[in-house]
């Protein structure tokens, strides 16, 4: 959330004032039809008015100079829009000189000031470094100045003309790219006492909506985007909160302080394949209900088929702040989806739902799936170029950094007795030497002790195989 904040003139603190009688503005309405803004401001003003942020007096106005009282009703309204909420109306009135409740509302909430005791002076334009100041303060009582830039003004030719107490916010919206200047001489003057028009004015006030304001999400869909473009959305239908209530759980629960990105996807994949079962029976019977093709699904639910799988596993990245997307395709002429995640510039696809075992097995995890490259899953998978880059990272996959690896026969008949003699009850290598799906090799590697009474194999992509154990 962002928020403004109009510090005018002095910013004299004004103690007391008067009751209010009948109010001087009433509270706007969308923009009605009249003379169109600039063509560069277009696009803006739409979006500002979709978003109740354009009173209706602006219509007409546009290339008017906006002055400090209509200013105010843009800041107040940029507030109510970034907090998600409609503030109550001011009892008193701080001002002598305008009745206009924005002013007052402003000024209750600290971001809209006087220019003198007891006066507000509304007809006055605002000028540029005023109203960097006013939305700079804006958005840190928000609670988000954090997100923004910090950068010193001497880049502006006229650097020295812009004023102490305004210094600071002028560097930080400049920085952000919400507020730049214009070049004259081969010099880029910011031109701290210039006046603003209300085009101007509400493009700035959009921008900041755009890039701070919170993103509503009332679908599946829009939860996957807005926590793609990194936002935290405010979530209003109830399903969906209840969906982004169980991811926020997930990774408090799995994603722990210093992790590496790898770690975090290793995390999420385990905590996903752990807790939530294919539904099989569904599948088969052509039965499979809505909430299984979701995240919801698999988060909430624990039970998904593979876009569930897929969902869950996007939102969850996404939110760890692991680039991360959705692929479609088909595996045996059967639909299908996936994940495509990118770390450290590599690409890499993870298959989170062949990597749980079907009928689920409580606590079995399967890795043959877990970031491979494109030719390594086009031995089972299908799909058609949607313009991702290719993936074709090799140093994040599970079998290489645990070193899983099994350049030849012997190699991987060596790591089978390891693991009997160990009697660990699984074992998953990823075999360098062939991709041949085929357990009749295998079993004089697993039965050559003795200890082993029967086991369980399951392929994976590029020559990965898993062996579970029975022991006597």
């Amino acid at each position: 959330m962002r928020k403004t904040t109009m510090l005018m003139g002095l910013l004299l603190a004004i103690a007391g004032g008067a009751a209010f009688g009948p109010w001087g503005a009433e509270r706007p309405q969308a923009a009605a039809a009249g003379r169109e803004p600039s063509q560069w401001a277009a696009d803006d003003i739409r979006e500002a008015s979709a978003h109740n942020l354009m009173p209706s007096w602006a219509t007409g106005r546009y290339g008017s100079i906006i002055t400090r009282e209509q200013f105010a009703e843009l800041a107040v309204l940029l507030y109510e829009t970034l907090t998600d909420q409609h503030l109550d109306d001011p009892v008193t009135n701080p001002f002598k000189d305008t009745r206009n409740f924005y002013a007052a509302l402003g000024y209750k909430l600290g971001f809209v000031n006087g220019a003198s005791s007891g006066r507000f002076d509304p007809k006055s334009p605002v000028t540029r470094e005023q109203m960097a100041l006013v939305l700079y303060n804006a958005i840190g009582k928000a609670g988000i100045r954090d997100q923004m830039k910090a950068e010193p003004i001497e880049s502006f030719a006229d650097a020295d003309k812009i004023a102490g107490w305004s210094r600071k916010a002028v560097g930080a919206m400049a920085a952000s790219g919400l507020m730049q200047g214009s070049i004259r001489s081969n010099a880029v003057y910011f031109t701290p006492q210039g006046e603003a028009t209300v085009e101007q004015a509400a493009v700035l006030v959009n921008r900041i909506r755009e890039q701070y304001g919170a993103i509503r999400a009332s679908s599946e869909e829009e939860l996957l985007e807005a926590v793609r473009r990194g936002y935290a959305p405010v979530v209003s239908d109830e399903r969906m909160a209840e969906t982004y209530r169980a991811a926020q759980l997930a990774l408090r629960h799995v994603v722990e302080p210093g992790m590496s990105d790898y770690e975090k996807e290793l995390a999420i994949h385990d905590y996903l394949v752990l807790h939530t079962a294919y539904d099989e029976a569904n599948y088969r019977q052509g039965t499979v209900p809505d909430d299984s093709y979701s995240a919801y699904g698999a988060l909430v639910k624990g039970i998904a088929v593979c876009q569930g799988y897929a969902n869950a596993a996007n939102l969850l990245l996404n939110m760890a702040g692991i680039e991360a997307h959705i692929v479609t395709g088909t595996v045996g002429g059967e639909p299908h989806a996936w994940n495509k995640i990118r770390l450290e510039g590599d690409y890499y696809n993870l298959d989170v739902t062949w990597d749980d075992p079907v009928p689920d097995k409580q606590g079995r995890v399967y890795y043959g799936y877990f970031n491979v490259t494109d030719e390594e899953l086009r031995q089972d998978h299908e799909w058609i170029d949607n313009g991702l880059p290719a993936a074709t990272g090799t140093m994040f996959n599970y079998y290489r950094v645990n070193q899983l690896m099994a350049a030849d026969p012997l190699q991987f008949e060596t790591k089978v007795e390891e693991a009997i003699a160990n009697r660990d009850p699984m074992l998953t290598v990823k075999r360098a030497f062939t991709s041949a799906k085929d357990i009749e090799p295998l079993k004089a590697a697993v039965f050559r002790s003795g200890a082993v009474q029967s086991f369980e194999c399951a392929f994976g992509s590029g020559g990965v195989v898993t062996l579970t154990f029975r022991y006597f």
